[in-house]
């Protein structure tokens, strides 16, 4: 680099515009520490570290995106034929979690497009509505539901190393999520209603000492 080019690049303008993005991914990697505290805060069960982190990534990123399109029709056409090519193989089952994916593009879009107000306002006012569906969720719960997690063999018809005991211990149950651990295993996350609440504890200890079930736990609502 000669000294003409390290001159351009410390003008005061540059300087200035340097001290702007920094702000900026200053700002967007606040904002999305806020927004991945408030999905953990309200996920039911155990968050995916890597989502909650992957969000805070995503609006810092969306914001340097912004910077780099600034005004310009042919960049912002550019991003997208680039963007195009990438194949997303991640599969996000729940619905709320799209929604907060979302959350963190457009707060990251508007602190990259020279609105942090509106980010900040955003932020708070979206949280706010966030928090209060999950408290009024929360209040309204049905007390006799649990949270489960636990681990089986991988294999095609996992059902049938737990299905005998959730068939005598349960009214209802629903699948949360599913995804495979680095142990060969998969973990599972239920929520489920007990027949007889009370014996909440005999039925982790059956799903615990039930062949092939390991890691058990349970969480009330």
């Amino acid at each position: 680099m000669n000294i003409d080019a390290l001159s351009k690049l410390l003008t005061p303008y540059s300087l200035a515009t340097a001290s702007s993005v920094s702000l900026n991914l200053l700002l967007a990697f606040i904002l999305g520490l806020v927004i991945a505290a408030i999905y953990k805060w309200t996920h039911m069960g155990m968050p995916a570290e890597t989502f909650t982190n992957t969000l805070i990534i995503l609006c810092m990123l969306i914001s340097v995106v912004m910077v780099v399109i600034g005004e310009s029709v042919a960049r912002a056409f550019s991003l997208v034929g680039a963007l195009s090519i990438i194949r997303f193989r991640t599969v996000v089952r729940d619905p709320r979690d799209i929604a907060f994916v979302f959350f963190a593009l457009a707060i990251g879009m508007g602190v990259g497009a020279g609105n942090p107000s509106v980010s900040i306002i955003g932020t708070f006012l979206v949280g706010t509505v966030i928090l209060g569906l999950h408290g009024w969720q929360t209040n309204n719960a049905d007390k006799q539901e649990f949270l489960v997690t636990f681990r089986v063999p991988i294999c095609d018809e996992f059902e049938q190393y737990y299905q005998s005991v959730f068939n005598d211990q349960l009214s209802t149950y629903r699948r949360l999520s599913r995804k495979a651990t680095s142990s060969g295993t998969v973990e599972l996350e239920y929520r489920v209603k007990l027949k007889h609440p009370e014996q909440w504890a005999q039925f982790i200890q059956e799903l615990s000492i039930t062949e092939d079930i390991t890691k058990v736990k349970a969480t009330k609502f």
